[in-house]
């Protein structure tokens, strides 16, 4: 996986080939920052198939169709266990028992339809005489909800065996329905939607718990918030944190119908964000309100690329050890919200503004200085591994050699190579001269490898700049 995110060959001499597909792995990396799960809970962090195996799962239904991947997150064995509705069992008055509502409250405020009723330009709906924003569900959607999503659990299991676990196929193999375990009774969905009541199978291969789950997906996606709310959020994951109305409008109506009428077309979503006139509007640049925040493990990826970080050795590089200092690591955020919240607003003039910018949620007094510290450390030791390593088969080094051949003829053109690379030309003159003037104060002799530390010098003050720091 990291191997494909950062885009090369291969990573390390022999290795396999990565399938060359950075927009396909940059959605995919977007959508997992919005169906949410975490390596934290002890259970997954032990289960590296099943965590490889949900981001699989992305990769495969990023430029596929919404409803396919809504299912494909409700079915699996990772995300059962994340939000706990794998083994979820029906209500039991004798006992006093109910389903479990995690999982029914977060596919609605979270993977799909959001709080909030919205107008197709992501707008929120009000209420006519009251003023106030309409809920899209209610505590009552939820129980709902929670009994459609009983009786599910893993995969292998056979029909009596609702409560083992298995090891490993639970975490590779979609949650299969166990009618003896699920809620038969009719039930109200979104909007006036019903479910009948079911007959359980028998033998019991779940067919009454999945006639139920599709009606439920199919309920959710086809309610009209799904398209502003998600393609609001891809947008500020991909271009910017603060949309238009009128942008959201269109990749909305995207979603609504691809041109052929087919509804959910992530291709034709994901072709909405990027080719808009406003995504492409050289324009754009001069206005201080575009743009978002270049989190931390997309500044590390990128600078990996840009200098073609490669491995000798044949093992993986450790993105725990990128995690000390920059407090963001794939499938480990802290909670289903993520590592920041889409609506965050920073303090001072960004917030005061009324603009949010959900990736400085986790820029704080620490990260601050150790993210910087990364990079530096990084450049010095030529390794992507935060303190540097003699092994092998965890150093993963960016190559450097085209930057040093500049670095004792022509720092101009050391700078401008670097900001094509790192900035997309973006660098202001002032910066530029700024750069310049740091990087001629180092003369042969002084320091004695000042070739070397001119190359170091002009990476780093490049990669903490804000031309790279802000995506625009």
């Amino acid at each position: 996986w990291w191997n494909r995110a950062l885009g090369t060959q291969a990573i390390y001499p022999g290795g396999p080939p990565a399938q060359y597909d950075p927009v396909r792995q940059r959605v995919a990396y977007s959508l997992s920052q919005i169906f949410v799960v975490s390596d934290r809970p002890e259970v997954l962090a032990v289960e590296p198939r099943g965590m490889a195996n949900y981001h699989d799962m992305l990769v495969r239904n990023s430029l596929g169709n919404f409803r396919t991947l809504l299912f494909d997150v409700a079915t699996h064995p990772v995300m059962g266990f994340y939000l706990s509705h794998v083994k979820n069992k029906k209500g039991n008055p004798a006992t006093n028992t109910f389903p479990d509502e995690n999982f029914a409250r977060e596919v609605m405020q979270l993977f799909s339809i959001g709080l909030w009723e919205l107008n197709p330009d992501g707008t929120r709906k009000v209420d006519s005489l009251t003023g106030k924003p309409i809920p899209t569900y209610t505590n009552v959607d939820i129980t709902n909800f929670a009994r459609v999503f009983t009786g599910l659990s893993y995969g292998p299991l056979s029909e009596t065996n609702f409560d083992v676990y298995p090891n490993p196929p639970k975490w590779i193999v979609p949650l299969r329905g166990h009618d003896a375990q699920h809620d038969l009774a009719a039930k109200t969905l979104l909007r006036g939607a019903t479910t009948p009541a079911r007959t359980a199978s028998s033998p019991d291969v779940g067919t009454a718990t999945m006639l139920d789950v599709n009606a439920a997906i199919d309920n959710l996606f086809n309610h009209p918030n799904v398209g502003p709310f998600i393609g609001r959020q891809l947008i500020q994951r991909m271009v910017t944190s603060n949309p238009s109305p009128a942008y959201i409008g269109r990749v909305s109506a995207a979603f609504a119908d691809n041109g052929s009428g087919v509804r959910g077309d992530m291709e034709a979503v994901i072709r909405a964000i990027l080719l808009d006139p406003e995504a492409r509007d050289g324009a754009k640049l001069a206005d201080p309100h575009w743009g978002k925040p270049r989190e931390p493990f997309l500044r590390c990826v990128n600078y990996a690329r840009a200098f073609n970080a490669r491995s000798s050795g044949v093992d993986f590089y450790q993105v725990s050890q990128f995690n000390f200092d920059q407090q963001q690591q794939p499938y480990n955020s802290p909670s289903v919200f993520n590592f920041y919240l889409p609506n965050y607003l920073p303090p001072g003039p960004v917030g005061e503004a009324g603009l949010v910018a959900p990736e400085f949620q986790i820029l704080n007094a620490t990260t601050a200085v150790s993210s910087p510290n990364y990079f530096y450390n990084s450049i010095q030791s030529r390794d992507l591994h935060r303190w540097g390593t003699a092994d092998p088969n965890r150093t993963v080094r960016p190559n450097f050699t085209q930057e040093a051949a500049l670095a004792t003829t022509d720092v101009d053109t050391l700078i401008r190579r670097l900001d094509l690379h790192l900035t997309c030309g973006s660098l202001s003159p002032q910066e530029f001269q700024s750069i310049g003037e740091a990087l001629r104060r180092l003369t042969p002799g002084n320091p004695w490898n000042w070739d070397v530390e001119r190359v170091n010098l002009a990476v780093y003050l490049i990669l903490t700049s804000p031309e790279f720091c802000i995506l625009r």
